[in-house]
């Protein structure tokens, strides 16, 4: 009896696309202007079985076989934690991310790190001058890879917390903490933001012409279910906290993501999560011309050589399954840029 060959699968994770409605006409402009420069995307949105998802995040999970489908309950920061070399197996958790805010008339603007630079000291020294309040409130504060801030509590908390990326420059004053518990988180919030403004790191940035880094957003709040996980992916390469996080949840070894497909191992069931880009139109047109170029030309070539068997694509709208007998569907029609933007 010949033996099996396994399948070759690459699942590519696209970096979400957040955008106002103010911004869609002025993505879809910007897409449209370089759209035929994406023949391969284009084929692979029109042509591939599309199925829509809740959220990038739980779709991710569920990848990985992790049984999340609540967005208010997923628990992002206790996966980001264990990503960030820290053992969040027990415990409340919550992404805690240093934030400027912006008080403008009656509202108030959140800027976050992509915006401002903050050292690795003075990240630790302003969390040390709010760790007795953080204390006897029962948190405590763990410091990962990355310059990542996270809030730990034994304590069971019912609460919503917004995204960081669904309030980044915007008025926190709609997004805040809500449920049964919110009034304590909104308080803490409250004191942090007051006790942060009056920071010796921040007079002596202010001093030097930066901003003030006057407050903590909280966000990614909930308890990792107590399960044991089997490997997924053969090979992971991800140089973002939430991927790392599954792939040592599933006990695979994530590896750093390199530039493009020859640098990774796509013969065999290959998971990689592509960097994320700014989000402004042309950084976010080179990003895809990048991905046409690096990634998916040469998986077109590998599928039509019978070296990769299935290419999914995940993006923050969709999960698109691409493999041989999609290469021909000649009849199905080719988006354009809007169409696009809704998948991406």
């Amino acid at each position: 009896m010949a033996r099996k060959v396994a399948a070759s699968n690459l699942t590519l994770v696209l970096p979400p696309l957040v955008i106002s409605d103010s911004d869609d006409v002025v993505f879809s402009d910007a897409l449209a202007k370089v759209e035929k420069s994406l023949p391969i995307l284009r084929q692979i949105l029109s042509h591939g079985e599309s199925e829509s998802i809740i959220s990038q995040p739980i779709a991710l999970a569920q990848t990985f076989t992790l049984s999340y489908s609540d967005p208010d309950t997923f628990p992002i920061a206790a996966i980001m934690a264990m990503g960030a070399g820290l053992d969040a197996t027990t415990g409340y958790w919550l992404c805690a991310e240093p934030v400027y805010l912006y008080p403008d008339l009656d509202h108030v603007l959140l800027f976050d790190q992509s915006t401002f630079e903050l050292t690795k000291p003075e990240l630790a020294e302003l969390v040390s001058e709010i760790d007795e309040m953080l204390n006897e409130d029962g948190i405590t504060t763990h410091h990962g890879h990355q310059q990542s801030l996270f809030f730990r509590t034994a304590d069971k908390s019912d609460v919503i917390f917004t995204s960081l990326s669904d309030v980044s420059g915007k008025n926190i004053l709609q997004h805040l903490p809500e449920g049964d518990d919110a009034k304590k988180w909104r308080m803490l919030q409250n004191e942090i933001q007051m006790q942060m403004t009056q920071s010796v790191v921040n007079k002596r940035r202010e001093q030097r012409g930066l901003v003030s880094v006057n407050g903590l957003w909280f966000w990614g709040g909930g308890y990792l279910l107590r399960a044991k996980y089997k490997q997924v992916f053969d090979e992971i390469y991800a140089n973002d906290l939430f991927t790392q996080g599954l792939a040592k949840i599933t006990s695979t070894k994530a590896v750093k993501l390199c530039n493009d497909i020859e640098t990774v191992d796509y013969a065999k069931n290959t998971f990689v999560a592509l960097d994320a880009v700014e989000n402004n139109p042309q950084a976010y047109i080179d990003s895809l011309l990048a991905l046409e170029n690096k990634w998916l030309k040469p998986a077109m070539q590998l599928i039509k050589q019978k070296k990769l068997d299935q290419l999914n694509l995940i993006t923050g709208k969709h999960k698109i399954t691409f493999t041989k007998r999609h290469q021909g569907q000649f009849w199905k029609r080719t988006i354009k840029s809007k169409s696009m933007l809704d998948r991406l």
